[in-house]
């Protein structure tokens, strides 16, 4: 009878546990100007603008490792540069003409 207990038990913490595990996306900068802290990264789910702020400062060409296909403050990882940024996701699942029209709204 313990063990049936034990092995539910265990089963539940471990449905929690994968639960809470976000699924990472991973994308191409695809567009980034100098002075402007947004840039857009390219996924197979369509486009993101993103916000930087702070850490790895990514170039065009940069694969990007994170939650960024959801709202909000994230930490990301550039596979390229070996390094961690902190982003604000402004906007996801955008179609290309979609996502340079916004950006090029906040960076001119």
């Amino acid at each position: 009878m313990k063990s049936v207990g034990l092995k539910f038990v265990l089963t539940a913490l471990i449905c929690v546990a994968l639960s809470k595990v976000a699924f990472a996306a991973e994308g191409e900068v695809i567009l980034k100007k100098g002075g402007c802290s947004y840039f857009i990264v390219e996924t197979n789910m369509g486009f993101a603008i993103l916000e930087s702020y702070g850490g790895n400062d990514p170039s065009e060409g940069d694969i990007l490792v994170g939650d960024y296909e959801s709202y909000g403050m994230k930490n990301i990882y550039n596979r390229t540069a070996d390094a961690e940024l902190k982003v604000w996701v402004d906007n996801y699942w955008l179609s290309k003409s979609r996502a340079i029209e916004r950006y090029y709204d906040k960076c001119d």
